[in-house]
């Protein structure tokens, strides 16, 4: 039943086909059995990968199907992945639910290689393997090290939220940070933080906008705001799967699923998602809209907008969108506005959720 629900059936005859044709190796044996003890044992899905990547190596050079190995190492290794799970406590729903993924990024390999089943996204559908990802109806969450460099304050009285930039950062005459997206910098500011005398004075964002406000710091009192998050403290993460549905009902419940296995008042997300700009080329109640406008925002220095390759396929870029085709009414209106010299931005957001 696990496999039924976690493969398409061309991916099952994929597997099924190679699978004894990798087992007549002994390398690929012992290769499979190191990366099962680097998922399954030392929950270490980087590593796991890495080892994954060499046997990818070695079964180019023997001129067998070489990305299809991490598929086969996965079902080999499901039942024992399903029951690890069950030891965590995590219902079978859940399981079903986070192996999903799995078959997504195989149909994303199928698009970019003559519909031939593989995967090249290894080591991030192996943190779905370990646990580290699961995922409740329409979206995944993952603990993380907050690494976005605003520390997050709310207000005792209120609620409000505020966020201020660390120190050091170099900030162009848009409030994005430079080098963004490869833009021109006319005029660069630089941001500093300090604390002095129960305040701390810094540059705010516009949490709407998703830029930074370099025209006058902020001082904010703290007595007044509490400290949320800050850098390399323990946060939780959402991520959107790729055909998700976003409707607010949906978003609702998964959100209020994930509540009993993770601690935090806050999910944090870096996402072509977040992007205010998404009001310029979706209409007002689009449910990426609804989604989006959920969250605070702030800007991430990205070297190209996610969005290109998200919406228009990963083989895209800047320099190939005049003549990149387009099949949905969303990538029309991407191109036409990107065209037309106008920017997207990858952009940071943090929502409060408890």
């Amino acid at each position: 039943m696990i496999r039924h629900n976690i493969f398409s059936e061309d991916t099952q005859k994929a597997v099924a086909s190679a699978s004894a044709v990798f087992r007549s190796y002994p390398f690929f044996m012992s290769n499979y059995i190191w990366c099962k003890e680097l998922l399954l044992k030392r929950k270490d899905p980087e590593h796991a990968a890495e080892a994954v990547e060499l046997g990818i190596r070695h079964a180019k050079m023997l001129n067998l199907d070489a990305y299809l190995l991490p598929v086969v190492y996965i079902d080999w290794m499901l039942p024992e992945v399903f029951e690890e799970f069950k030891n965590q406590g995590i219902p079978e729903r859940v399981f079903l639910e986070s192996m999903k993924d799995i078959e997504i990024w195989i149909k994303v390999f199928r698009k970019y290689h003559e519909d031939k089943a593989g995967l090249d996204q290894i080591e991030w559908v192996f943190r779905s393997i370990t646990g580290r990802v699961l995922r409740f109806g329409s979206l995944q969450f993952e603990e993380v090290t907050y690494e976005f460099p605003f520390l997050i304050f709310k207000n005792r009285q209120t609620g409000e939220s505020r966020a201020l930039a660390c120190t050091g950062l170099k900030v162009d005459q848009e409030g994005y940070f430079s080098g963004t997206n490869g833009r021109n910098i006319n005029r660069e500011s630089e941001t500093y933080l300090r604390f002095l005398e129960g305040t701390v004075t810094g540059f705010s964002p516009d949490l709407k906008l998703g830029v930074l406000n370099m025209e006058k710091a902020v001082t904010l009192n703290l007595s007044d705001w509490v400290l949320q998050l800050a850098p390399g403290e323990k946060a939780v993460a959402v991520h959107i799967p790729e055909g998700a549905d976003l409707s607010p009902d949906n978003i609702d419940t998964a959100l209020e699923a994930a509540k009993e296995y993770y601690e935090g008042s806050l999910l944090v997300c870096d996402s072509w998602l977040m992007d205010p700009h998404l009001g310029f080329i979706l209409p007002e109640k689009s449910r990426i809209i609804s989604f989006m406008e959920r969250f605070y925002k702030m800007p991430l220095k990205a070297d190209r907008p996610q969005i290109l390759e998200r919406v228009m396929g990963f083989d895209c870029s800047m320099e190939k969108l005049e003549n990149y085709p387009c099949s949905t009414s969303l990538q029309i209106s991407l191109k036409k506005y990107l065209l037309e010299g106008k920017e997207m931005f990858t952009t940071a957001g943090f929502l409060p959720w408890k």
